[in-house]
């Protein structure tokens, strides 16, 4: 059985609001013939993920990760 999310669990997955993936559906940047709407909601399956995490890294869309034990304010 494969599992599928909504926008607001990839969202909270990869650190980022749920209206910046919702927008680079709209502009077209992500495949939503892979992930329609259904009831109202977007239906990503869990293989499409990856997909999303790369749009987002190419477009400079994922929040920085702090290096662990960084002190710098």
């Amino acid at each position: 059985m494969a599992f599928s999310f909504a926008v607001s669990d990839v969202a909270r997955r990869l650190g980022v609001p749920p209206r910046v993936i919702s927008d680079l559906f709209y502009q077209r940047a992500l495949d939503d013939g892979v992930c329609p709407v259904v009831c109202g909601r977007r239906v990503i399956p869990e293989a499409y993920v990856p997909e999303i995490e790369k749009v987002l890294r190419e477009r400079n869309l994922l929040p920085t990760v702090r290096a662990a034990g960084s002190n710098s304010q």
